[in-house]
């Protein structure tokens, strides 16, 4: 039975288009609102320095370590298996194996079956792939394992359990090297070009793992001078609009719905599994809105402050182009995006960019 991978961290891809946004100080009375397009920032925000901060240099160079691993990255992408014989398995082997698991002597639902498994790879309980490891082809073992307390299947987590393993094969990566016969082609067809020579794949290489340092560079020093804007910024909870807290809510909300809905899980189902319960939850939903209010409060205030505005082609462009790349019809995607989420999330990149253009990096 393979191990389920639960991610704690999940903002749905649309309430991530609003989260560049923002905290400051407020007034007591609260107008009346319920759109970003009649928001008035300056009532909730006390704008702090945003202008000429100081953000971190990042190394972007492309040492020989990167190249040796990218290349080698490459190669195993590229390469075959060959059978194993006349050793025991170890680590990175991909063994062939039917398994049987009982608890209390008993069959369990989803314990029995046959699997091609990368050892080391993770995708067995803890115990598992290890108890395999020293086997020969053609034997059985029982491995006596404990289902993690978290585990997913509520009638297995924290359960004792033995599974009889039987090897059937051992298999190992067949890494060719960047000279054989065939493999530039191979490499070729990977990236959508040909290569004449091994030089000209390097240098494809370099030119790939620079342009992804200095965009992940870009993006942390983007992370970095965001969290700066809001912490030099204030503004008191109590004191967020009730709309937009409630709309970020239930936002974040349909996102785990979601998210769950891939796996065949309920809502209700996935907070348990989460080892949490549905008060726990909704304080975090609660927490998570009133952050994400704070951060678009003060998006706009800026905007406000710097006359920074997005107008109706921008967003009819944003639409077509998301509809063509994702095959979708505008319309449908309308229903997804509604035009006011989408306008705060084009406003928040044009500030997030100002400000960057304004930064001071040292």
């Amino acid at each position: 039975m393979t191990k389920n991978k639960h991610h704690r961290s999940l903002a749905a891809v649309l309430i991530g288009i609003c989260l560049i946004s923002g905290l400051t100080a407020c007034g007591q009375q609260k107008p009346a609102e319920d759109s970003f397009s009649d928001m008035e920032p300056d009532k909730y925000v006390t704008l702090g320095e945003y202008k000429g901060l100081e953000i971190d240099a990042v190394d972007t160079t492309v040492s020989e370590g990167d190249m040796e691993e990218a290349v080698m990255q490459d190669l195993e992408a590229v390469a075959g298996t060959k059978e194993v014989t006349g050793r025991a398995v170890k680590e990175g082997d991909i063994v062939s194996i039917d398994y049987v698991g009982k608890k209390d002597g008993v069959l369990f639902d989803g314990g029995t079956g046959s699997y091609d498994l990368e050892i080391g790879s993770g995708s067995f309980i803890e115990g598992f792939e290890e108890g395999i490891v020293g086997m020969k082809t053609g034997e059985t073992k029982d491995l006596k394992l404990t289902f993690p307390e978290d585990y997913h299947a509520e009638d297995l987590a924290g359960e004792d359990v033995v599974f009889t393993v039987s090897l059937n094969g051992i298999r190992e990566l067949n890494t060719p090297g960047i000279n054989d016969d065939g493999i530039l082609e191979k490499l070729g067809e990977k990236y959508g070009k040909e290569f004449e020579d091994t030089d000209a794949y390097f240098e494809e290489i370099r030119q790939s793992l620079t342009q992804s340092k200095e965009q992940e560079a870009e993006h942390a020093q983007r992370t970095q001078l965001m969290q700066q804007v809001f912490e030099k910024s204030k503004c008191d909870t109590e004191f967020l609009p009730e709309w937009l807290v409630k709309k970020n809510k239930e936002e974040y909300t349909k996102s785990i719905e979601s998210f769950a809905s891939q796996y065949g899980v309920s809502l209700d189902d996935y907070i348990q599994a989460m080892g949490t319960d549905k008060d726990a939850f909704e304080k975090e939903a609660e927490e998570y809105a009133e952050e994400v209010s704070k951060e678009q409060l003060i998006i706009s205030a800026i905007a406000d402050a710097e006359k920074i505005t997005v107008d109706q082609k921008e967003v009819d462009d944003y639409y077509k182009k998301y509809a063509s790349d994702y095959g979708a019809e505008v319309d449908e995607l309308k229903e997804t995006l509604d035009e006011d989420t989408l306008r705060q999330y084009l406003l928040g990149k044009k500030v997030e960019d100002f400000l960057f253009e304004n930064a001071v990096i040292k």
